[in-house]
């Protein structure tokens, strides 16, 4: 396999250039949809206020359901919290007229939960047909339904109903790389902040909070672009030509937000964490290991790192600038602008802020660095398989037909 690159495939973007802009776009119009969280974080802070309870169930894909737990450092833990995509028989049972449900679920008990009573709010997400999902590509709601004839009321989330936000000539069956997870944890965070600040200072919710919050995250983000993308830009190579070469990609992440985003996923890559680690000795030395950190110097991630030295993995770090720690430990280690580990928001009468944004800065800037070294392999001629999304019509066949071949290639 030629290490060069010879071939652009007609593409004129780089991936991860690609990744970004649409991942900063995504996050823009959730933005705009301020006036309309402002609108349901009114109705849920008036509920926590008449002693009713807020469930939390907006965790469509991977990532939501590990990054969102009320035990998540700056989760002020207002709202009862369910993980799975589809709220449980018995969640459903227990909500009461005056509750409220924050969901991405399209289905009879959401109807019948908003029919007795309950403040529905469904946040469209690709899982689920909505008013822009083109026909023929998902399986349709029970019923035909819409999120509109289920909920009280509909955020848009603006997530494309294909996932991935890069399209690579080379794999024209489907964009690649997804986004969705930064934007359901970007809607929830901005839930929260506004509900918190609500309750703390008696004023209504007004979208500034939850404007707030996205305006740090665009602004972190597009610094890590600034000062940033040439040194992942690099790494990119270095990983690409290892991956070529034999080289497996392993991604951890302590609090198992960034991890299970980077595995398994749709229209992810099958590579991520498909293999089990190795020595030196039998291919290590040809491996690449990435960590994404929340908080600085913790023990787990230091024994990993110093697990993936000892393999001769080359290794990745992102995470606070203040984890020496782990940063010594790395060839590459990219800071993401984030020193608090919990929480970014200052609610009043709190002694902490709220709302942390370490799991999608992180997850920004792992899908950057993977959208770019793919780049890098297609350009070597080495094109890596990837996972069609299941809920897709098709999907669950494709990917059952391609992973043979990745086993059999290694990527």
């Amino acid at each position: 396999m030629l290490s060069n690159p010879e071939h652009t495939w007609g593409h004129t973007i780089p991936f991860g250039e690609a990744y970004y802009q649409n991942a900063v776009k995504l996050l823009q119009d959730v933005r705009g949809e301020a006036k309309s969280i402002a609108g349901v974080s009114a109705i849920a802070a008036d509920a926590l206020r008449a002693g009713r309870t807020v469930y939390a169930n907006i965790t469509a894909g991977h990532m939501p359901k590990y990054e969102l737990v009320n035990e998540r450092e700056g989760n002020p833990a207002l709202f009862t919290f369910i993980a799975p995509n589809q709220c449980p028989p018995e969640s459903f049972a227990a909500m009461q007229a005056g509750d409220v449900l924050l969901t991405n679920y399209v289905g009879e008990p959401v109807r019948a939960a908003r029919d007795r009573g309950v403040y529905v709010v469904v946040v469209t997400t690709y899982y689920y047909s909505n008013r822009h999902t083109p026909p023929g590509k998902l399986p349709p709601n029970p019923h035909d339904w819409m999120p509109e004839d289920v909920a009280s009321r509909v955020i848009d989330s603006h997530i494309p109903w294909s996932q991935g936000l890069v399209h690579a000539p080379e794999i024209p069956e489907m964009p690649i790389c997804p986004g969705s997870s930064n934007v359901t944890c970007t809607i929830h965070w901005m839930i929260t902040a506004e509900v918190a600040h609500a309750i703390a200072t008696g004023h209504a919710p007004n979208g500034r909070v939850g404007r707030q919050y996205v305006d740090l995250l665009l602004e972190r983000i597009a610094d890590v672009y600034a000062h940033d993308l040439d040194r992942l830009n690099a790494a990119a190579v270095t990983i690409a030509r290892r991956i070529i070469g034999g080289g497996h990609y392993y991604v951890r992440s302590r609090n198992m937000g960034v991890q299970s985003e980077s595995q398994g996923v749709a229209q992810g890559l099958m590579l991520t964490n498909a293999f089990d680690p190795r020595p030196a000795s039998e291919g290590g030395d040809r491996d690449v290991f990435l960590i994404a950190a929340v908080s600085p110097n913790d023990p787990q991630e230091l024994a990993w790192a110093d697990e993936a030295r000892a393999n001769g993995n080359y290794l990745v770090g992102i995470g606070p600038s203040s984890n020496d720690g782990l940063r010594d430990r790395c060839d590459v280690y990219v800071d993401d602008r984030c020193q608090e580990p919990a929480g970014v928001i200052p609610i009043p009468g709190r002694p902490e802020p709220v709302c942390p944004a370490t799991g999608i800065l992180n997850n920004l800037i792992m899908y950057m660095l993977t959208a770019q070294f793919v780049d890098e392999m297609c350009r070597r001629g080495a094109v890596p398989y990837f996972w069609m999304g299941f809920y897709r019509l098709g999907g669950r066949e494709y990917s059952d037909i391609m992973r043979p071949f990745f086993l059999e290639r290694g990527y």
